[in-house]
């Protein structure tokens, strides 16, 4: 893209790119790997190998059968997590628990996602700057990390006992200068459709990643479920390192 460069200025990855990049790429409602080819699974398929880790997650959903006792289960599952997001919260600490087993100082961490995984990725990148990443083998910390940012992001005004656990948290539990470089997107809509308005985890802001971009279709169908824009809920010009972009 044309300002990637100007980008650059407000890069604040803190270790010289000397590692691998990171690449979590999460799907939209009921996507997954078969017959439907969608844009999330083209750029993971064509991500190469070579000095990258990758990880492909599943749409709300459209969850492993694997994971469920019974097809009952699955159904009753499968149709809680289309209609409100059940499974939203569990998605992006799966993520997180992906990152926080491989990163090691110098690698670089890009996101990207579509529809609710598009949410899923902007409150992970939102999460990771304010708590940090946990180290390999912490994965017990996960849930109270999210907890803290959840409690951080809801308050209208944060209580300063939060901020100085989450303060705490980031410095004493977490791995030192974790910086998300790259959150692309496509058409994020909220998690919750049927409350509306509910955005428990996903930030306004595109200060969470080095690169913010998003691709908004004029036509998508999304009813109930509205486009997230980081320029719909700032009144101001975007910075230098975003770019939203809308394709007929």
């Amino acid at each position: 893209m044309s300002n990637y460069s100007s980008a650059k200025d407000f890069c604040k990855c803190r270790d010289p790119h000397q590692g691998r990049n990171l690449v979590v790429c999460i799907d939209g409602t009921s996507n997954k790997y078969g017959t439907k080819w969608t844009n999330v699974l083209e750029l993971f398929s064509r991500l190469e190998t070579e000095g990258q880790v990758r990880y492909y997650k599943n749409g709300i959903g459209a969850s492993d059968t694997s994971l469920h006792a019974s097809s009952l289960g699955k159904m009753v599952d499968v149709a809680v997590d289309l209609a409100i997001a059940w499974n939203v919260e569990k998605g992006i600490q799966l993520a997180y628990h992906w990152l926080s087993e491989r990163y090691k100082p110098g690698d670089r961490i890009f996101l990207f996602g579509f529809s609710r995984g598009a949410f899923q990725v902007r409150s992970l990148a939102a999460m990771i700057d304010a708590v940090g990443l946990v180290p390999e083998g912490h994965e017990e910390h996960i849930p109270y990390a999210y907890m803290l940012y959840v409690k951080l992001k809801t308050a209208s005004q944060a209580e300063e006992t939060t901020k100085e656990l989450v303060e705490t948290f980031k410095e004493k539990l977490s791995t030192a200068n974790v910086q998300v470089h790259f959150v692309g997107v496509w058409d994020t809509v909220s998690s919750v459709g049927l409350i509306r308005g509910k955005k428990a985890t996903l930030s306004d802001s595109s200060n969470h990643a080095c690169v913010f971009r998003q691709a908004l279709a004029l036509d998508e169908c999304r009813v109930k479920f509205q486009p997230e824009c980081i320029a719909k809920n700032n009144p101001d010009p975007l910075p230098a390192n975003s770019k939203e972009v809308w394709f007929a």
